[in-house]
């Protein structure tokens, strides 16, 4: 046999022994897989119920006989856990399979409320349900619905959260889509622009501002512990001035579409006369929300006072794009 056959044989060799080695690993991995996916969590734990109402299956999944409901609040003991459903055991001793994602555990209810907290903190805006709306646990159709708004009935909205409002709902928070909310700017500083306003730069900003802000009854409040801002200005503080102020440019998208209403911008006027993390309330399509929200961000403030010192305050400003005739 010459070199070459002996070169030739022990690649062979070494090619049957990597692939021996990679059907081995192969099958290992199956097997472990396997056990992995038809293994289950029996330890118990008490979780409650998120949504309205929630059904107990014989089986888990979505299509099995109903055995009973729990309601939104209501302990049930786990006694299997597969995962994206858990066999749970209410207090009448009644067995059956829910989904994972309407129960939560103690920490998970912890987090929420504390999330809810901050949340509430916010200087809340009047506002009306145009239409019959479902309540979600989140901001999105795919949290948990938890409750449900009539047509006509008065809510406070504390923040927007993507399409979403969090708005209070039984002493929590709630969210709502915004396209059923009809947020009012009752009370906010008003802003008009029309198509005639002259496009607005940093050099055309108002260093007199002809007409006062709106005097908005103070209420007693105390800071935000982790942020150290206001809500409101409390009894015997005095409001922030407005110095400089840069008016919204119309969006030349805004005026071909017709477009015109109100939009409602909330920021934090701080200690030196800034004003930052402002968003949008209220929004209009064609740009005018994001044209109002830059705008307000450049404006500049004598500050807010509580007993002779500055303070960090929210400060809500209405914006009313009008068309001229």
């Amino acid at each position: 046999m010459t070199s070459a056959d002996v070169r030739h044989t022990r690649g062979l060799l070494v090619v049957i022994l990597l692939g021996v080695i990679f059907v081995a690993l192969v099958s290992s991995l199956v097997v472990f897989t396997g056990r992995r996916a038809g293994a289950t969590h029996t330890q118990s734990e008490t979780l409650s119920v998120l949504p309205m109402r929630i059904r107990m299956r014989t089986e888990p999944n979505a299509k099995a006989p109903v055995v009973a409901t729990a309601t939104s609040g209501e302990k049930l003991i786990t006694q299997e856990d597969r995962g994206a459903w858990v066999r749970v055991q209410n207090e009448d001793g009644l067995s059956g399979w829910a989904e994972r994602n309407s129960l939560e555990r103690t920490s998970e209810r912890q987090r929420r409320l504390a999330r809810y907290q901050a949340i509430r903190k916010l200087p809340a805006l009047s506002a009306i349900v145009t239409r019959r709306t479902p309540l979600y646990a989140g901001p999105g159709i795919f949290y948990p619905v938890v409750g449900e708004l009539s047509a006509d009935t008065q809510v406070s909205v504390f923040t927007r959260d993507h399409d979403f409002y969090a708005l209070d709902h039984d002493g929590g928070i709630a969210y709502a889509d915004v396209d059923t909310i009809d947020v009012s700017s009752a009370g906010t500083r008003q802003l008009e622009v029309s198509t005639a306003t002259p496009p607005a730069t940093e050099t055309t900003a108002s260093t007199a501002v002809p007409e006062p802000p709106p005097i908005i009854p103070p209420i007693s409040l105390s800071p935000a512990p982790e942020r150290g801002v206001y809500s409101a200005v409390p009894i015997g503080g005095t409001q922030p001035e407005e110095l400089e102020r840069v008016v919204p440019h119309y969006p030349s998208a805004a005026r071909r579409a017709d477009v015109q209403g109100s939009v409602v911008v909330r920021g934090i006027v701080r200690k030196d006369g800034t004003i930052d993390d402002v968003e949008v309330i209220k929004d209009l399509p064609y740009g005018l929300g994001d044209s109002a929200r830059q705008a307000v961000s450049q404006w500049r403030f004598r500050p807010a006072t509580y007993r002779g010192d500055p303070i960090d305050v929210y400060y809500t400003v209405t914006v009313n794009f009008r068309l001229s005739q």
